[in-house]
């Protein structure tokens, strides 16, 4: 399928080498419908294409021709001319090389001019979107809940490692060590928020030991995202204030004591903290909606169709991802 006409080719690879002229500078004498496209005022001919009145004014135009003192005489423009004649020319020449033919031209122009109309549509629509101070508060209030903190509650814990496979002797010798440790942790200090020195004395938890024995926060209703031991995480979820000791527990590795440090309730984020926040997001939806919107309105118009078994039969070039390309053997060493 050819994406380019090589008239229309040649007229945006005019463009493109000449460095951005404005508009389309050249038009093309010829027969039939391209006779059309010979301008009525024109100021230079260039082989068969020509540089029209209201080309050569769009150019002074945009080299800054409304300045005072600009292109006043005609030397000045016959100096802009000349560039253009010059540039035009090169375009002929190039054109006649078959460099307008060539596969890496042809794909920076389809860029060129993707670009452009993306600019011209997608993006200037996108430009006009926004989004109302009532749709970002209506937002807030649907998912309010997404916006809340969930309780959550720090905590210490002893833990005394105990083999599953070992015998109840060693379980219950365990449990009395640590039902010991709980009478010392109730006779801790106020200040002492935590297991202090106990955890060390008593805990084989390397991770804690040295910390008082805490663990960290436990969010409420979010228990599956711990790695605890069940008993320690529904131990978390009984104790209410701060101080509070739950009773000796056997776990599945040990036997543990389990201490709460302080609590924070549930609580919700308010709508002025968010609304920024909310707004962007709305925004990036809208974003993506319309640019959705546009391909599918586009592939229709333009007409697309898609040949799934050509695509399929397509063979990659180069190997599976994670493969390695066998390596030489190493050559020995020269023993001199």
């Amino acid at each position: 399928m050819k994406l380019w006409s090589k008239t229309v080719l040649a007229s945006v690879a005019g463009a493109f080498i000449a460095g951005g002229l404005a508009g389309w500078t050249l038009a093309r004498s010829g027969d039939g419908a391209q006779a059309d496209a010979v301008p009525a005022r024109w100021v230079a001919r260039i082989d068969d294409s020509y540089v029209s009145e209201q080309a050569f004014i769009d150019e002074m135009r945009r080299r800054g021709g409304e300045r005072p003192g600009q292109f006043q005489d005609m030397e000045q423009k016959r100096q802009l001319l000349d560039d253009i004649v010059y540039r035009a020319a090169l375009v002929k020449a190039a054109q006649r090389t078959g460099l307008t033919d060539q596969p890496e031209l042809r794909r920076a122009l389809d860029q060129l001019v993707s670009n452009r109309y993306l600019q011209d549509s997608l993006r200037r629509a996108q430009a006009e979107l926004t989004v109302s101070d009532d749709e970002v508060r209506r937002y807030y209030e649907r998912h309010q809940d997404e916006y809340t903190v969930p309780a959550r509650k720090r905590v210490a814990m002893l833990k005394m490692s105990v083999s599953p496979q070992a015998g109840e002797t060693a379980w219950n010798e365990a449990v009395g060590k640590m039902q010991q440790a709980a009478e010392k942790a109730a006779e801790l200090d106020v200040s002492v928020p935590h297991f202090g020195v106990l955890a060390r004395e008593v805990s084989d938890d390397a991770s804690t030991r040295y910390r008082g024995g805490v663990i960290g926060w436990i969010s409420e209703g979010r228990s599956d995202r711990y790695a605890h031991d069940r008993v320690v995480l529904e131990a978390v979820r009984t104790l209410e204030t701060a101080g509070q000791i739950s009773d000796v527990l056997r776990g599945e590795d040990g036997v543990y004591l389990v201490r709460l440090v302080e609590s924070e309730p549930r609580q919700s984020r308010p709508f002025e903290q968010l609304a920024s926040g909310i707004r962007q997001r709305l925004m990036q939806e809208r974003l993506a909606e319309t640019e959705t919107d546009f391909r599918r309105r586009l592939m229709r118009e333009v007409g697309v169709e898609v040949r799934e078994s050509a695509l399929a039969s397509i063979n990659p070039l180069g190997p599976p991802a994670g493969s390695e390309l066998p390596q030489p053997p190493a050559m020995p060493q020269d023993q001199g």
